[in-house]
């Protein structure tokens, strides 16, 4: 059964190969939108570096930012450098030539941006996170070489201005919903896979090699994703080399709300209007359980439908959507204007300041749409867009109405974890 206007590619004879075709072409139609947003967002030395991507870990080169030497794992599936991004390299890197890969073996599967960049919370001290899916059948030395190549990338990244992170991926571990999927190029904790993965499959910025094999599933068959995956393949559909499967989103296991809950309370204390966000996204989830409607699904969505409007698919507006949508529900007006509140400060665009950079006009434009629905006015912006200068007074109420927010929204996951564990206790 197909979802209300969703096309949804055949699995028998015939496939419809034009319209898998067409699904792929809006996909990187919106891909392409994020990262020329993203591009707008960076200095030039950054804008540089995302356009060398692919090229430092498709090649090794003495000549080349993170060398470590010929052995270490290199080359992108299916990437062919682009003349002008040889040109750039070569202009900048002396002595560096690109001999073509004749390897039909590429150890790299797929590079995808991550965090805020081509969001509207990105603002010019988002750091860079790269999330590199390499072949599950990589070894533990050749791990290591290209662990220690992505730290000299990054320690290379550090001298020309900018922070950029690399975390190495195991895919397969990641689609069989393993619960210690380590992030291990830049120690960052771990992770529960499926609430990453849906933060992946909404918010990546595909850079090169495999496109998500979860792209040509339509919402309706989540639930039937390994055999339909398997058919699609089987009939010949799609290449298997050109795909790269990170796994499904049917179902969220019960045990990952509370870890998620308690990872996002703790960064709070850095980035505490981040955190409100993403801990009540969570409650959002725990609240539709077991029939959890992840917002990545409402993405494909979209696309499937052929609704591209990037402003509605930026990731921050859809989280704050659903929130709204909830709170709306829920008659908790007071809760969903600090929600509006840390969207605003999220986003850091002053819409009060007139004199707005060119980097920041499409945020603008946005925040800006958004306010106009809230009714804000004049003096609230100003208020806002002065908060470092808020009295003491003023400060601390806004300090405790958000350690209040993130409370509610962790003991609401605690007390949906214990009464999952009352209700899953065997009758004796």
């Amino acid at each position: 059964m197909t979802c209300p206007s969703e096309p949804c590619p055949t699995v028998g004879e015939g496939i419809d190969r034009q319209l898998l075709t067409e699904l792929r072409g809006r996909f990187l139609a919106v891909n392409q939108g994020r990262l020329a947003r993203a591009m707008e967002g960076l200095a030039l030395s950054q804008q540089t570096l995302l356009e060398l991507m692919a090229l430092f870990f498709h090649v090794n080169h003495p000549s080349l930012p993170g060398y470590v030497s010929d052995t270490t794992p290199a080359g992108v599936a299916g990437y062919e450098p682009a003349t002008a991004s040889l040109t750039t390299a070569m202009a900048l890197f002396r002595g560096f030539a690109c001999t073509p890969r004749v390897s039909a073996h590429a150890p790299i599967q797929g590079l995808f941006l991550m965090g805020s960049l081509g969001t509207l919370a990105q603002t010019d001290q988002s750091d860079i996170d790269v999330w590199i899916c390499h072949d599950p059948g990589l070894g533990k030395a050749a791990l290591q070489a290209l662990r220690k190549k992505c730290q000299r990338l990054e320690h290379w990244a550090a001298g020309q201005g900018g922070e950029v992170h690399f975390f190495l991926i195991h895919a397969q571990r990641l689609a069989e919903d393993e619960h210690d999927v380590q992030l291990s190029a830049h120690h960052d904790g771990v992770m529960q896979p499926t609430l990453l993965l849906d933060e992946f499959y909404r918010t990546a910025i595909w850079l090169a090699g495999r496109t998500p094999l979860w792209w040509w599933v339509p919402r309706c068959e989540e639930g039937r994703y390994d055999a339909f995956t398997q058919r699609l393949l089987a009939g010949r559909a799609l290449c298997r080399d050109d795909v790269i499967d990170l796994g499904h989103l049917a179902h969220v296991p019960v045990d990952e709300f509370q870890g998620a809950g308690q990872r996002q309370l703790l960064k709070g204390l850095e980035s505490p209007y981040k955190s409100v966000l993403k801990l009540l996204l969570i409650e959002v989830y725990a609240s539709e359980y077991p029939r959890v409607n992840c917002l990545s699904l409402h993405f494909k969505h979209a696309v499937y439908t052929n609704r591209l409007d990037l402003d509605e698919l930026d990731p921050y507006v859809m989280v704050y959507r659903r929130i709204e949508h909830y709170l709306k529900g829920s008659g908790d007006l007071q809760r969903l204007e600090l929600v509006r509140r840390s969207l605003y400060l999220k986003a850091n665009c002053k819409l009060s300041d007139t004199a707005v950079q060119p980097a920041a006009r499409w945020q603008h434009r946005v925040l800006a749409r958004l306010t106009a629905e809230w009714g804000w006015d004049e003096r609230q912006l100003s208020q806002l867009d002065n908060h470092a200068q808020w009295e003491t007074e003023q400060a601390c109420h806004e300090r405790l109405a958000l350690a209040r927010e993130l409370t509610i929204s962790y003991r609401f996951l605690d007390r949906f974890a214990r009464k999952d564990k009352t209700l899953r206790v065997p009758a004796t």
